[in-house]
């Protein structure tokens, strides 16, 4: 009887992640700033759009798009982007420097790491990395993940 319900609960679970779905309005969070102070809801601008970009420094797929929103960043400066990886400060120090060198450093890039690991359960990415746009309000306007999803964003900005 045990092992029918481990395998109902298993099941229902796997039924479930399938069938997941990003959240349609940005979700609750706080990660930490490479200095250690937190970032959370609360330190959002809510009169421009937010995107969040979940990286990891050993992707391929992060580091083209991370060029990609490199070149393109002249259109995103009216645009808060938040940057947030799990890796380490060394890890994250030496991706700016190979694949977006000073992109880190303009004044409406944020780079936040996930020390508590909720990103993923709480915006349900599907893989590396993933991109969010939200509007200032706080509305889902892009999720998309892999190649591709600066060009998307940029498409969604106009």
């Amino acid at each position: 009887m045990k092992f029918r319900n481990l395998f109902f609960v298993l099941i229902m679970f796997f039924a479930f992640s399938a069938n997941a779905q990003q959240p349609n309005y940005l979700p609750q969070f706080k990660f930490f700033k490479l200095d250690g102070k937190p970032y959370s809801n609360i330190n959002i601008n809510t009169t421009k759009k937010t995107l969040f970009i979940l990286f990891d420094c050993t992707c391929e797929h992060c580091q083209r798009e991370a060029k990609e929103l490199n070149l393109a960043y002249s259109k995103l400066k009216n645009v808060t982007i938040l940057m947030v990886t799990l890796d380490e400060s060394i890890s994250i120090q030496k991706f700016f420097g190979s694949f977006a060198p000073g992109l880190n450093l303009k004044p409406n890039v944020t780079v936040l790491q996930d020390r508590n690991r909720t990103f993923i359960p709480t915006f349900l990415p599907s893989q590396y990395p993933a991109i969010y746009l939200y509007s200032p309000a706080g509305k889902l306007l892009v999720y998309t993940y892999g190649d591709g999803g600066i060009k998307k964003v940029l498409k969604a900005i106009g």
